[in-house]
């Protein structure tokens, strides 16, 4: 039976069809690095199992994460994490079919985001508190898109560098 995706109903979905889904949350508790470092071992050994890629990202107790793969393992996961006690306000910023994988590589990318220790200066943008904190769908959208769009350059760069 051909897989269907929420907004799409019963619709069948094209061979290779993808499912590209952003959410943010807040942690119930502070995570350290060993709290991350387990869920990461975790995250990467279910995900590579499944066909799932993505990225984490964490600063000050919240979450963003990156999760592309088949569409009903990405609902599966989902459906996981929204229950997970160690999350609260669990909210999908995107969620869209594609043909394309965006961190293909990645069975669970991490990136710690670091705390600005000195002044921002003017027009400068934090698209990690824009996905975080902005109600508006529209901002948050941009933001986790313009983020990933930061992080498959970065890892672009790193790649060509290490040839």
């Amino acid at each position: 039976m051909p897989e269907s995706h929420p907004t799409t109903g019963s619709v069948p979905l094209p061979e290779g069809t993808l499912r590209s889904l952003v959410y943010s949350s807040e942690a119930i508790t502070r995570f350290y690095q060993e709290d991350l470092d387990a869920l990461l071992v975790q995250a990467r050994a279910h995900n590579e199992s499944v066909g799932i890629t993505g990225i984490l990202l964490y600063k000050n107790d919240q979450f963003i994460q990156f999760l592309e793969g088949p569409p009903s393992e990405v609902t599966a996961l989902m459906e996981r994490i929204g229950q997970d006690p160690r999350h609260t306000n669990v909210r999908i910023l995107i969620d869209e079919l594609t043909l394309e994988r965006q961190f293909d590589e990645w069975t669970m990318g991490y990136q710690p985001m670091k705390n600005q220790s000195s002044t921002v200066l003017p027009g400068f943008r934090d698209s990690f508190a824009d996905i975080a904190q902005s109600p508006d769908a529209l901002t948050t959208g941009r933001a986790a898109k313009e983020l990933a769009l930061w992080f498959r350059v970065r890892a672009g760069k790193a790649a060509r560098a290490a040839a």
